[in-house]
């Protein structure tokens, strides 16, 4: 719990003593000393500021004073004050929405004769960093810089490339036709997608199966394939209003400003959640008309195959291919299995059914076939595949054996890791997850990929990590992630850009480790100068 200027209090309460001690204040008749201390002020240590891609902030806490609490108020950026539902004792918890981009929250106490007590945190909804298959990307001060693999035009410097020619985008390079203003981005595979601050969605790079959404005319040809790829970067016909976007490995949501869902690309498995199992290059509505006592949508995330939803009530969603336990319904239904479980609209998850007080689910996390949950307690939940110990405990020590989780974890478990941890984050994509605490530091688990000299030769290996571990020591003020299928992007609060992991075509910007096939040790991106 956040202590909340206890120490402001504690000072305001003997300043009052004093002052009553010297002249008893201007209440002298009647004796009476003036309440000049404010209420206490107490939340869940998950009101915290930074990154997010959840549009909604779950505040839970308490406002205590001796002579009772009149209200508890936020107010985002210059928005009016508004009141959040209190008990007798001063309890709240609520879900408040966010804006895209920057939100300046302001919670407030007031006690009832007066006296307040505020708590001000700056929530960015959206990521400005990215990482893709092998590309990578970043927003500084609203435009939009990209590097690494571009045989699809995905860095989006309108040209396809390859590694060692001259114009390939190894380093950083301003992208000159993107637009302006831009607030979020999210990279998967071999394409792109960005939000300007309005809430305009655009994309560029590969375009398949239609996981652009720009429609079916107008494709340009990246490879020996006709009508592949998209090389300009345009915007996608009526994504408006959009607030977050969740990149997939062939497929992609939008979430809008109204809690609207959108999806477009590879549809095959059910996983664009409108009913039909067909692939779309234009934004088609996910169906919640059978999804009882659903809430307001606050986040999208997405897989190779399946699509997930979290809502403002701590309920998770989910739609598309099942061939993992991706849904942890207790069975798995994969190849081996000689199953097909295609869920073409949204189901409500098991996990969903947290029954302790005042807990619920409050982000996700989603890799190729695994899926994270956080709840505003800390404790995390893991299902899906675990072949590399992605979700925990199936590696070195365990796998095989009978304390292993499995390859296929089929119902939520509880990491243990966790307890005592102050979690603000978590992270996942390829068979790798990431946890990010409130201190700034980040802790890998599954699939960790690291060069090693053996016999006098380096090699890359990986580690199947049960739990995670601190691999990244002299990472100690990160602010954001993003997550590529073997690289890595970070931002550390004083603006400045790290990677780490598979440096293939350039995909860590940096041209010093383009020969590094795994780079273990983060390095700073080179940005130009200008």
């Amino acid at each position: 719990m956040q202590l909340s200027k206890l120490s402001q209090a504690v000072a305001l309460s003997a300043a009052a003593l004093v002052l009553s001690a010297c002249n008893n204040d201007s209440d002298n008749e009647s004796n009476v000393v003036r309440d000049v201390t404010p209420p206490l002020l107490t939340t869940d240590d998950n009101f915290t500021s930074g990154h997010t891609s959840v549009a909604g902030v779950f505040l839970v806490g308490d406002a205590k004073d001796d002579g009772g609490v009149k209200s508890v108020t936020y107010q985002i950026n210059d928005g009016a004050p508004t009141a959040l539902n209190i008990d007798n004792n001063g309890h709240f918890a609520q879900t408040i929405a966010l804006n895209r981009g920057e939100n300046a929250i302001k919670l407030t106490a007031t006690d009832k004769v007066g006296n307040q007590l505020s708590l001000n945190k700056a929530i960015y909804l959206g990521d400005t960093i990215a990482a893709g298959n092998s590309h990578s990307g970043a927003i500084k001060d609203g435009k939009l810089f990209g590097w690494g693999r571009n045989n699809f035009g995905q860095t989006g410097i309108g040209i396809t490339s390859k590694f060692g020619e001259a114009t390939h985008p190894d380093t950083p390079k301003l992208v000159n036709n993107a637009p302006t203003d831009l607030v979020s981005l999210s990279f998967n595979q071999n394409h792109s997608l960005t939000i300007d601050k309005n809430g305009q969605v655009y994309s560029w790079g590969e375009d398949k199966l239609g996981q652009l959404g720009r429609g079916n005319n107008g494709r340009d040809n990246c490879t020996t394939a006709k009508n592949d790829c998209r090389l300009t970067i345009a915007a996608i016909p009526n994504m408006t209003n959009a607030v977050t976007i969740a990149a997939g490995y062939r497929h992609n949501l939008v979430l809008d400003g109204d809690g609207n869902v959108w999806a477009f690309g590879a549809g095959s498995n059910g996983q664009l959640g409108n009913g039909q199992a067909t692939d779309s290059s234009s934004p088609v509505q996910v169906d919640f008309s059978k999804a009882e006592n659903v809430g307001r949508i606050i986040q999208v995330a997405a897989t190779a195959n399946s699509s997930f939803a979290l809502d403002d009530k701590g309920q998770v969603w989910g739609w598309g291919s099942d061939a993992y336990a991706n849904f942890g319904r207790g069975t798995p239904c994969n190849k081996a299995a000689s199953c097909v479980d295609v869920q073409a609209t949204p189901i409500l998850l098991p996990v969903s059914n947290i029954s302790a007080q005042d807990e619920k689910i409050i982000q996700l996390a989603t890799g190729r076939d695994h899926v994270l949950a956080l709840t505003n307690k800390n404790t995390v939940y893991g299902w899906g595949l675990n072949a590399t110990s992605q979700i925990g405990y199936n590696g070195s020590g365990f796998k095989d054996n009978d304390k292993s989780w499995g390859s296929i974890v089929t119902t939520a478990k509880i990491l243990p890791w966790f307890q005592d941890k102050s979690v603000r984050r978590l992270f996942a994509n390829g068979n790798l997850s990431y946890a990010l605490l409130n201190d700034g530091k980040a802790y890998p688990w599954g699939m960790y990929g690291e060069t090693k000299n053996i016999d006098g030769k380096d090699k890359t290996v990986y580690d199947n990590l049960n739990e995670p571990e601190d691999r990244l020591q002299n990472m100690k003020a990160i602010d954001n992630m993003a997550m590529g299928s073997l690289h890595q992007i970070a931002k550390e609060k004083d603006g400045s850009i790290f990677s780490w992991g598979w440096s293939f075509e350039g995909s860590l910007g940096k041209k010093d480790t383009l020969d590094t096939w795994m780079f273990n040790t983060p390095i700073v991106v080179d940005f130009p100068a200008n």
